[in-house]
C-alpha cells in the first residue's frame, strides 16, 4: 500500500489507486478529536452520497465498558474509514460504517470489515442484515453481489407539520419510565412486534437501566394502567423517536397518536427543532398515525438479508 502524506487531502491521494498505508485503530470510547473527525467524514460522504448514515450519536457518546465497538482507519493523521457496532438486542447486531469517497475501492471497507469479525464472533448474534438507504446505489450493488436479499423496508419521518387536530374523551398520561416498568417494557415491545420479550435479570439493576432510560410510560388516565411506551433518545435540537409501542388489545383508541402528541409537543418547547423516527414501510396503519401527526416521509432503509452463516451482523456501509 501507498502511504499517505500527513498534508494532503483525500481527494487530492485519490488518484493512485492503492490503498493508503494507514492503521486500524479499536477504539473502546471514542475521543473528542475522533468525534470531530468522524462528523467530518460523515459530511464529506453525505456531499457525494446524499442520503445518510445510521451513526446513532447518542449512542456513540455513551459506549458501555468492557466491550469494543467501533473502529477506525486513520491514514496520515486523517480518518478515512469508520465501522461501528451497535446492539439494540441480544439477538442482533447493526454495523454502520464509510469510508471518505476519495478513497472507496481501496479495501479499507474490507478491512474494517474483517476487524471487527472476532467481536460480532463473541457476541454472537442470530440475525444478519444489511442497511441501505435507499438513495444509494452503490450501496444495494453491494448486498445484491454477496447474495442479499431483501427482506423488509423502513421509512425515515421526519415532524415538519402541526399535528391534525382529534377530539378524543380518553384521559391519557404520558411519565417517565421508572426500574419498576422493565417488565412491562419488554413485554409491551414484544406484542405489539410481535417478537419474543427480551430476557432480562430483574435483581440486575443494570438491565432494568437498559430498558427504562429515556423510555416513556403511556397511561389510562381513568384506570391508571400502562398501554404503551416510547423511547426518545435526543441530541442536542435533535430527537429520534424509537420503541413507539401500544399493547395490541388497546392500539386504534387514540392512546398512541395522543402520547406522541404530547411528547413531540415537549420536545419543542425544550427546543429541539427536529424530531424523527422510523416505521415500516408496509405499516400501514402506522404510517396513517405519524401522517397525522404531522411526520412526513424523507427517505428510505432498505434491509438486506445476508446469508452470512449461523451468526451474523447487520451492516450499513457507505463504501
Amino acid at each position: 500500500m501507498s502511504a499517505a502524506s500527513p498534508g494532503s487531502s483525500p481527494s487530492a491521494r485519490a488518484s493512485s489507486r492503492a490503498a493508503p498505508a494507514g492503521e486500524l485503530l479499536p477504539v473502546p470510547q471514542l475521543t473528542s478529536a475522533e468525534f470531530d473527525a468522524l462528523a467530518r467524514l460523515e459530511a464529506a460522504c453525505h456531499e457525494v452520497d446524499g442520503g445518510r448514515l445510521k451513526l446513532e450519536w447518542p449512542a456513540l457518546r455513551s459506549r458501555p465498558p468492557g466491550a469494543t465497538s467501533d473502529f477506525l482507519w486513520i491514514a496520515g493523521g486523517e480518518l478515512l474509514g469508520f465501522l461501528g457496532i451497535y446492539q439494540w438486542r441480544p439477538i442482533e447486531l447493526e454495523l454502520c460504517g464509510m469510508v471518505h469517497p476519495g478513497w472507496r475501492r481501496r479495501g479499507i471497507g474490507a478491512a474494517l470489515y474483517e476487524a471487527v469479525s472476532a467481536e460480532v464472533a463473541r457476541r454472537a448474534p442470530a440475525r444478519a442484515m444489511l442497511i441501505v438507504d435507499r438513495a444509494l446505489e452503490h450501496g444495494r450493488r453491494f448486498a445484491v453481489a454477496r447474495g442479499g436479499e431483501l427482506d423488509h423496508s423502513e421509512h425515515r419521518m421526519q415532524q415538519r407539520r402541526q399535528p391534525e387536530e382529534r377530539v378524543t374523551s380518553r384521559r391519557v398520561f404520558v411519565r417517565p419510565a421508572v426500574s419498576g416498568d422493565a417488565r412491562f417494557i419488554s413485554e409491551c415491545l414484544a406484542a405489539a412486534f410481535d417478537e419474543e420479550a427480551v430476557p432480562f435479570d430483574e435483581s440486575d439493576p443494570t438491565a432494568a437501566s437498559r430498558l427504562v432510560e429515556a423510555t416513556t410510560v403511556i397511561v389510562d388516565g381513568s384506570s391508571g394502567e400502562r398501554v404503551g411506551v416510547l423511547r426518545v433518545e435526543r441530541d442536542g435540537g435533535v430527537a429520534s423517536i424509537y420503541g413507539f409501542a401500544v399493547l395490541p388489545e388497546r392500539q386504534g383508541r387514540g392512546y398512541g397518536r395522543t402520547a406522541l402528541t404530547r411528547v413531540t409537543e415537549e420536545l419543542h418547547r425544550s427546543g429541539v427543532g427536529v424530531v424523527s423516527l422510523e416505521v415500516l414501510s408496509n405499516n400501514d396503519s402506522a404510517l396513517h398515525l405519524y401522517e397525522t401527526c404531522g411526520f412526513d416521509s424523507i427517505g428510505t432503509e432498505d434491509y438486506y438479508a445476508m446469508p452470512v452463516g449461523p451468526h451474523g451482523v447487520a451492516t450499513g456501509f457507505s463504501l
